[in-house]
């Protein structure tokens, strides 16, 4: 039936026009944009997902501004770390030479003096952005708002900490270091048999550090005071005397006290240490003799600060490997971003140029469709 009322051709001409004009939209939107999903509406699965994805790699993005930070705080404290050992070997040989009969031993000890006010120096202005990790304990460092680390590792908010300590001459206990600084020890024999309650006192600098020995089965026996200070040396029953005096150096070291075993099996306290005194079983308190006690004093805080080194370069080690584990991950998550959402541009262009085709041979059916009404005009001529 012909109708000019009603004209279906030109209404089906009108429906796929309407049709490719949508799709050609969308194609335009992809192509401006990058995306193949960049609403909800496209595919609202994938979309959520990419969202999440994206939420992700902002983490990611603080994330890796966290570790920048370490790594930079830990470089600081690492150099500085180098100097004050530089400094310490450089000390050593001057500790050596003042040993020497004949060498005048103001002009040595002036040569210490200023070899310890150098390590405290290096040690305050190992510093960035409030951050000392050479300084822990020490008070009126200009600058400094944390002696400690804390390092985002993961989007979850997981840290990595680091424990500053104090490497200052005072930290490694040679502050009151002269040529003839003598050191405290302790000597052990077959009956070496530390046990609850015994203990053993250090005093450096007019304050007195007790560290007994307590098993956990009652309360600590000394008190602490003004001038006192009072620590607990942790062990079990079935630890060895040998791991037993391995802790209470342990507890020593993480206390400011410069403590080490020698290789006759003796520990010694260097630092100035004005006296030392014990009740462990087994064990007997004692001197240094001669111009050994500097050149121990030394020796231990080498050994000590060797050790910090080698934590700060553990630690360093950790955080570039989080740094690069990081950039890799965060690539990773932009690629299947990437593949989830981004549009196949040589794709999108492949469908514009059909669309518009479409679009036109449309047009031109629309067109046909129109002139339907003409041609039943001239059934009335």
């Amino acid at each position: 039936m012909s109708s000019i009322n009603t004209n279906v051709a030109a209404m089906a001409a009108v429906r796929s026009l309407n049709t490719i004009g949508t799709d050609m939209g969308r194609t335009q939107q992809r192509i401006e944009t990058g995306l193949r999903i960049s609403k909800a509406n496209d595919d609202p699965a994938v979309f959520a997902i990419a969202q999440n994805m994206r939420a992700d790699l902002k983490g990611m993005a603080a994330v890796k501004d966290s570790l920048s930070f370490g790594m930079s705080a830990l470089t600081v404290a690492r150099d500085a770390a180098t100097q004050i050992s530089n400094e310490l070997g450089q000390l050593k040989q001057t500790i050596t030479q003042g040993q020497q009969q004949g060498l005048d031993v103001t002009q040595i000890n002036n040569q210490i003096t200023n070899a310890l006010a150098n390590i405290d120096a290096y040690a305050r202005s190992a510093t960035f952005n409030g951050v000392n990790l050479l300084t822990a304990g020490v008070g009126g460092v200009p600058g400094v708002t944390g002696t400690n680390l804390n390092v985002v590792r993961d989007i979850n908010g997981t840290t990595t900490n680091v424990t500053g300590t104090n490497s200052t001459a005072a930290g490694l206990g040679i502050a009151a270091l002269t040529a003839s600084t003598g050191a405290r020890k302790l000597t052990f024999d077959n009956s070496l048999a530390p046990a609850l309650g015994e203990q053993v006192s250090i005093t450096i600098g007019g304050r007195t550090k007790i560290f007994e020995f307590n098993d956990g089965s009652a309360a600590v026996t000394a008190q602490p005071n003004a001038t006192t200070d009072v620590y607990d040396v942790q062990f079990t029953a079935t630890d060895s005397p040998l791991t037993m005096i391995s802790n209470l150096i342990t507890k020593m070291q993480q206390n400011g006290v410069s403590a080490t075993l020698s290789g006759q099996g003796e520990l010694i306290v260097q630092g100035g240490a004005t006296a030392l005194t014990t009740t462990v079983t087994g064990a007997t308190a004692g001197t240094v003799a001669g111009g050994a006690g500097p050149i121990t004093a030394v020796e231990g805080a080498i050994d000590l600060m060797g050790t910090r080194l080698s934590n700060l370069g553990a630690n360093l080690r950790q955080v570039e490997g989080l740094q690069s584990f990081t950039n890799q991950l965060n690539d990773s998550i932009k690629e299947g971003l990437g593949a989830l959402v981004d549009a196949d541009l040589a794709e999108e262009s492949a469908r514009l140029t059909a669309l518009q085709t479409r679009q036109q041979l449309a047009t031109q059916s629309l067109s046909i469709a129109n002139q339907q009404s003409q041609t039943l005009l001239s059934l009335f001529r």
